[in-house]
């Protein structure tokens, strides 16, 4: 649970936010983003972001793989997981983009946050559910999707998106309206 709870943000917002994003970008055709090429675009296209791959000897809570500093712009990420992001590896490759989002949501967009203080919050206004869903959003095209003839299967949504088969799940739960056979 985060410390904090966020502006709110619908799944449809961030949905057409991640089809802006592949637009901008230069991903619309494509089924798979190269996360590791995307994080150099980033950095060219904006001037206070920055990524860090950080050798897991020095990585010091073992129990995260990467994180956002939303106030320096920086992701930074363990050498393990960037490695096998770039290698293919759907978790790995997801745990990336979440941290794009939480960059792109706090940094680019403007969603502002504020302090929990206890304080029950819906999804919408979860900034870790937002992350997710925007990464999820991002990695498994809501529109190439829905442009098939038939939704595909998870495990053509993990071999075309290149994304974990917890993910092809529940992504498509919101997509086939929560028949993911």
């Amino acid at each position: 649970m985060s410390d904090y709870y966020a502006q709110a943000v619908s799944r449809e917002d961030l949905r057409q936010l991640a089809y802006v994003i592949r637009r901008e970008f230069g991903y619309l055709d494509v089924w798979m983003i190269p996360v590791d090429r995307l994080l150099d675009q980033m950095c060219e296209a904006f001037e206070d972001f920055s990524y860090e791959i950080v050798p897991d000897d020095e990585w010091e809570d073992k129990s995260t793989h990467a994180d956002t500093d939303i106030l320096g712009g920086t992701i930074r990420i363990r050498e393990s997981i960037y490695n096998r992001a770039c290698d293919g590896q759907g978790r790995d490759r997801m745990t990336i983009a979440h941290e794009m989002a939480h960059y792109i949501l706090s940094c680019v967009i403007g969603v502002k946050l504020y302090s929990r203080r206890g304080k029950h919050v819906e999804c919408y206004n979860d900034p870790e559910w937002q992350a997710k869903c925007l990464a999820g959003e991002l990695l498994i095209p809501y529109y190439k999707l829905k442009s098939c003839s038939k939704i595909p299967s998870p495990l053509r949504i993990e071999l075309l998106c290149g994304v974990s088969s917890d993910a092809a799940e529940y992504q498509l739960k919101y997509v086939a309206g929560g028949d993911v056979s």
